[in-house]
C-alpha cells in the first residue's frame, strides 16, 4: 500500500502483501458505530446521489428524447458509491438492496415531469372541450344558476390526504412506466438493469482477512554476511 520495502516481517490482507504499519491502518479503518447510524447515513447519501442522478437523467431525456445507457450507469455508480460511503465501506445484502432500490427510483423519477406534463395537457384539452360544449347549450340552460360545489371539511378541495394519494399514485405509475410499453421498451429495461447492477456490484461485502506477521526469508547476501 505504501510502496516501501518490507523489513523483517510482513502481513497478508486478502492475498496482498502489506507492511505492519499499513496493516494497522486497515484494521483501524473497519467501520464502528451503531448499525442504525450506518443505515441512516447510507440512505441519506444514496437519496442525495439519486436526486442528482434523476435530474441529470431527466435533463438529457427531455432534451434529446432518448435514453442513454451511459447515464444509467453513471446514476448506478453514483448511488452505489454514496451508499458504500455511508455504510463505512461495509457492504452486504442490506446495502445492496438499498442501492438497487434507490437507483431504480432515481431512474424512473426522470419520467415524473413528463407524466405530469402529459396529465396537464389532457386536463387542459378536456376543459377546452367542456367549454366548447357549454357554448352550444340552449340559452335557458346557460342562464341557470349553477349549484355551489361542496367544500371539503377543512375548506381545501381534496386536502392533504388527496395530495398524498395523488403523489403516491404518481410514484407508482412512474415505477410501472418502464414495463407498460412491453416488448417495445426492452432496451430501456436493459439500461435500467445495467445501472442497478453497478449499484449492486459496488456494495458487495468484502471481508477483511488478515494473516501474519510472516517472517521474511533471509536474502542470499544477508545469509553470507556480506
Amino acid at each position: 500500500m505504501c510502496s516501501t520495502p518490507l523489513h523483517g516481517a510482513y502481513f497478508e490482507v486478502n492475498g496482498h502483501t502489506v507492511c505492519e504499519a499499513c496493516c494497522y491502518k486497515l484494521r483501524e479503518a473497519v467501520p464502528t458505530g451503531s448499525r442504525l447510524g450506518r443505515v441512516l447515513r447510507a440512505t441519506a447519501a444514496g437519496v442525495g446521489a439519486g436526486l442528482a442522478g434523476a435530474v441529470l437523467y431527466w435533463g438529457i431525456l427531455a432534451a434529446t428524447g432518448y435514453e442513454f445507457g451511459l447515464i444509467a450507469i453513471v446514476v448506478g455508480f453514483a448511488v452505489g458509491k454514496a451508499v458504500r460511503w455511508g455504510s463505512g465501506n461495509r457492504g452486504g445484502r442490506a446495502y445492496q438492496t438499498l442501492a438497487i432500490a434507490l437507483t431504480y427510483l432515481s431512474i424512473v423519477s426522470a419520467y415524473v415531469p413528463m407524466i405530469v406534463t402529459e396529465i396537464i395537457k389532457q386536463n387542459t384539452a378536456a376543459e377546452t372541450q367542456a367549454s366548447a360544449d357549454g357554448r352550444v347549450l340552449p340559452a335557458a340552460d346557460s342562464k341557470a344558476t349553477p349549484e355551489p360545489k361542496p367544500a371539503s371539511d377543512d375548506g381545501r378541495p381534496g386536502g392533504l390526504a388527496a395530495l398524498a394519494v395523488g403523489l403516491g399514485a404518481l410514484l407508482l405509475f412512474a415505477c410501472a412506466a418502464p414495463f407498460l410499453a412491453g416488448a417495445s421498451n426492452i432496451m430501456g429495461l436493459i439500461i435500467i438493469g445495467i445501472g442497478m447492477y453497478e449499484a449492486w456490484k459496488l456494495n458487495r461485502r468484502v471481508p477483511l482477512e488478515i494473516t501474519g506477521p510472516h517472517v521474511l526469508a533471509a536474502t542470499g547476501v544477508a545469509a553470507s554476511g556480506q
